[in-house]
């Protein structure tokens, strides 16, 4: 494969994931890759410059060295740090560690005038000569945050397929070695100079690029002609000729080994305890308790009631609760009509590759979620903004099962097996105006547990006891109102009154989202509409 090419493929591995990628400053690009690295290295370049760090061995401040190598490496998830005796910084919390010779080891490493080949053979030297931990992570690590416009970071599985990837046909082993990073710096120079019109500022940018293209290499193995396979993942010794990567109606691999945890950004949530959701939605804590429990048994819930009674909001800020203290995330989608199984599950999806169609089995929306959920250790959310606009039983599909039986597996109907990962959480919500809740299919109201949002007259009133707003007198209108209405799905909900100006907005909000909403449904009984015209609300004018 000639060099153009591969960079061409490299490309369009990138472009798998962002169709739309034409530079380094794509938005995307830049939230999930850089923008968590250039703030590492920012933080490197001040704590562990070459004038800092001499002043702090000078002064004998090694624990402080140590602390802040420490803080560094948690500052993201590009390290493998679960069981500090056995990842990568097991040297730092090494029981013996000399402190003053390793940092003036880890000084030399950063800032010798010798060629960073060679200091980092030097350090890996000095780590086999005191007995510690001597693998590629850490070393490189410290190079690429301190140094990022000509160091590399490097994971030896990752660097060995770059390698092979560019035509070398060298695997990356434990220790590291002066000869095997100058051959990993050579190519990622190379890339970059090639990227360059692309706006490749540094090694930031390269290797944010190379991880991006190792991950999707992985999923497309199994789609590939055997040609290709070999070409992409296992290059032979001798360069083969240029290869036309071309997909084949072989069964995707859709249940992938669990992703590394090694190379991904990770960021611990604040704490959201019970107290401080009580305190911001309202609700009494033990109500909120018993909604957790309830999640946490069956694994997903639904909140549903009728129009403005916060459901998204309740959904969203039970979300902050799962995660709280943990390192996961929450991401939010909607259901709409024309939401298919292609969407959320998997399908397959035409791309336009070197002037020609080309048609990939593309993981949807859940399928994406669980593949970042695998990398994470705490609760990961998904909610599923009006859950019940979509035909869910057509839209989930094998998932029903999956959704009642979390620990197992089963096969995907475009190949391959699924599994949810055991530390997703899934919340719905559902307007029952919208669709009542009874003509949810029975099979799916099994898996979920329904928790009731109907409108809550005492919520408004704590919220506005520290307003200018007299709820009381509303509260009795809304009873009022809502006992006109009649039927419990068409309430009108107390979240359209959460607001701590609604003195001042209180006349706009009746007139142009409550008496629209009557008029609808009271569409053939007029004067019921004209009984709550906000002129008719003598007792409201008074704010």
């Amino acid at each position: 494969m000639t060099f153009d090419r591969r960079i061409n493929e490299l490309l369009a591995l990138l472009r798998a994931r962002y169709p739309d990628w034409g530079s380094f400053d794509h938005a995307g690009f830049v939230d999930d890759e850089t923008v968590y690295k250039r703030a590492t290295a920012v933080k490197a370049q001040n704590w562990l410059n070459r004038a800092e760090l001499d002043s702090l061995i000078e002064a004998g401040s090694f624990d402080l060295i140590v602390e802040r190598l420490i803080a560094l490496s948690r500052d993201n998830n590009l390290l493998f740090r679960r069981v500090p005796s056995q990842g990568d910084t097991a040297v730092l919390h090494h029981p013996t560690l000399d402190k003053p010779s390793f940092c003036t080891a880890v000084r030399n490493l950063l800032h010798s005038d010798r060629p960073s080949p060679a200091r980092l053979q030097t350090f890996s030297d000095y780590c086999a000569a005191h007995d510690l931990s001597n693998k590629w992570p850490l070393p490189t690590y410290l190079l690429f945050i301190a140094q990022p416009e000509r160091e590399m970071f490097v994971k030896p599985h990752a660097a060995s397929w770059f390698l092979k990837f560019m035509g070398v046909n060298q695997t990356v082993v434990a220790p590291p070695t002066a000869v095997m990073y100058a051959a990993i710096l050579e190519q990622a120079d190379k890339l970059q100079a090639a990227l360059h019109s692309y706006g490749a500022a540094d090694k930031i940018d390269v290797q944010s690029l190379i991880w991006v293209c190792y991950q999707e290499s992985r999923k497309r193995t199994g789609r590939l002609n055997p040609k290709g396979q070999v070409d992409l993942d296992v290059p032979p010794t001798k360069p083969l000729a240029d290869t036309h990567y071309e997909i084949v109606p072989a069964k995707a691999i859709l249940k992938e080994p669990a992703a590394s945890k090694l190379e991904t950004a990770t960021i611990s949530q604040p704490a959201y305890p019970l107290p401080q959701f009580a305190a911001k939605t309202g609700y009494a804590e033990a109500e909120l308790g018993q909604w957790a429990q309830a999640i946490a048994r069956k694994g997903q819930a639904i909140f549903y009631g009728p129009p403005g009674t916060g459901k998204t909001f309740m959904a969203e800020k039970m979300a902050q609760h799962l995660i709280g203290g943990g390192d996961g995330f929450t991401e939010l989608i909607q259901f709409h009509p024309a939401y298919a199984y292609e969407d959320f599950m998997q399908g397959i999806r035409p791309f336009t590759r070197h002037n020609a169609i080309h048609y990939e089995m593309t993981p949807g929306r859940f399928m994406q979620f669980c593949d970042q959920a695998r990398q994470r250790d705490g609760r990961c959310v998904l909610i599923i903004d009006e859950i019940n606009r979509a035909n869910l039983a057509s839209v989930f599909g094998e998932l029903m099962y999956l959704l009642e039986y979390r620990d197992r597996d089963i096969p995907l109907s475009g190949g391959g097996r699924f599994s949810i990962p055991p530390n997703i959480r899934i919340l719905g919500t559902m307007n029952t105006a919208d669709r009542s809740i009874a003509l949810v299919d029975h099979a799916l109201r099994r898996r979920f547990a329904f928790i009731h949002l109907p409108p809550n007259y005492d919520v408004l009133r704590r919220f506005h006891q520290d307003t200018d707003f007299n709820a009381d007198r509303l509260t009795a209108v809304l009873r009022r109102l809502n006992n006109q209405i009649g039927d419990p799905h068409y309430h009108v909900g107390h979240a359209f009154f959460l607001r701590r100006d609604l003195a001042a907005q209180i006349e706009a909000i009746w007139r142009m989202e409550i008496e629209p909403y009557l008029e609808e449904y009271f569409f053939d009984q007029p004067d019921r509409v004209e009984m709550f015209r906000w002129e008719k609300l003598g007792m409201m004018h008074d704010k």
